[in-house]
């Protein structure tokens, strides 16, 4: 069991070790940080290098894609870890979820801003054989966004633009250049961009200078604007104007019921001398009719002829027009009477 020069023993796994050489194996790591108080970066012997006020070292972080070659504003490492997050405790929302874009040229399927990656449903394609290159995809917020700091997109079927860059405005008239990228030809696209410092605006444009260089076209989906201390909108519902919606890829609809209105009227008619009338209209709100049904519920009685028994009244209900409602009798009836409850029901 021979000892390691920290003081440590080390063991066979066919050796068995009694409590007594465990206990110095503790006692040896003890003393080893008792003095230290655990991992530091004073840069005495037996603690990490210094880190100064600039961050950590040139060549001290890597990633498996991306060595960190340069410490560039608050950037460490690409696909890393920004230090912005880390001084403000503020993490970034994707702000652009299903908004509205539009293209000065190629095709867009679906909503290229819906973030999720999905194969041949949601992507703004560029082909150089019926497109030429710059070419825009300008991403409408909604609303003044004052920290964006960065871009993500996906492409679909490995064809990613070569070069590109993203400018932000909040007038659409004034576009100022927040980021400008250029792919190696052995790196992948990164998926998140970072920009060098933050931009205020209600616009983003995402313009593609050079096409993939293999197949000559470029696609973009999932595309999101990053902006920090904002909270990211549910990707699927929102309540608007006291409404719940979901959005479908392209546009929000309307979910469940809308509105509900309700009331009471009655009709009354006898034939011998003319009085009342078999029909009763009833005003309502102006509804959707095409998402909009009637229930009614009748308690009346009538006669078919003048000599013939009481019978149950039979009462008909439908909407006329966006704000009528129109109930009526069989117009065969001798006298007849009726309550009526009514219920219209108009769906999102």
């Amino acid at each position: 069991m021979p000892k390691l020069p920290s003081g440590l023993t080390t063991f066979e796994p066919s050796d068995t070790v009694r409590r007594t050489a465990q206990n110095e194996n503790i006692e040896a790591i003890d003393a080893l940080f008792r003095a230290t108080g655990g991992h530091r970066h004073t840069g005495k012997a037996g603690d990490a290098p210094q880190i100064g006020t600039e961050g950590i070292a040139v060549g001290a972080v890597t990633s498996d894609r991306i060595a960190l070659s340069a410490v560039t504003g608050d950037r460490v490492a690409r696909e890393t870890l920004c230090r912005r997050h880390l001084k403000s405790g503020r993490l970034s929302g994707n702000v652009a979820k299903y908004k509205k874009v539009t293209v000065t040229a190629g095709s867009v399927s679906g909503s290229p801003t819906t973030p999720y990656y999905q194969y041949g449903d949601h992507y703004w394609a560029l082909f150089s054989a019926y497109s030429t290159f710059p070419q825009s995809m300008t991403v409408e917020l909604g609303a003044e966004f004052s920290e964006i700091e960065g871009i993500c997109f996906d492409n679909n079927w490995g064809t990613p633009p070569k070069s590109f860059y993203v400018e932000i405005s909040s007038d659409k008239t004034t576009w100022r250049r927040a980021y400008a990228y250029t792919r190696p030809a052995a790196e992948a696209l990164p998926r998140y961009h970072p920009f060098d410092q933050l931009f205020g605006g209600s616009y983003v444009r995402l313009t593609v200078t050079e096409p993939d260089e293999t197949s000559g076209n470029s696609f973009v989906s999932g595309f999101g604007v990053l902006s920090r201390g904002a909270q990211e909108s549910s990707p699927d519902f929102r309540i608007y104007q006291g409404l719940l919606q979901f959005h479908n890829g392209s546009e929000w609809k309307g979910v469940g019921i809308k509105n509900v209105q309700r009331g009471s009227a009655s009709i009354a008619y006898f034939s011998p001398n003319g009085t009342g009338s078999t029909v009763r209209e009833v005003t309502i709100s102006a509804v959707n009719p095409q998402k909009t049904f009637v229930n009614i519920t009748t308690s009346g009685l009538s006669h078919w002829f003048q000599t013939s028994p009481m019978m149950d009244g039979s009462v008909c209900a439908r909407l006329i027009d966006n704000n009528k409602l129109r109930f009526n009798f069989y117009e065969g009836f001798y006298e007849a009477y009726a309550e009526i409850s009514w219920e219209v029901i108009e769906f999102a």
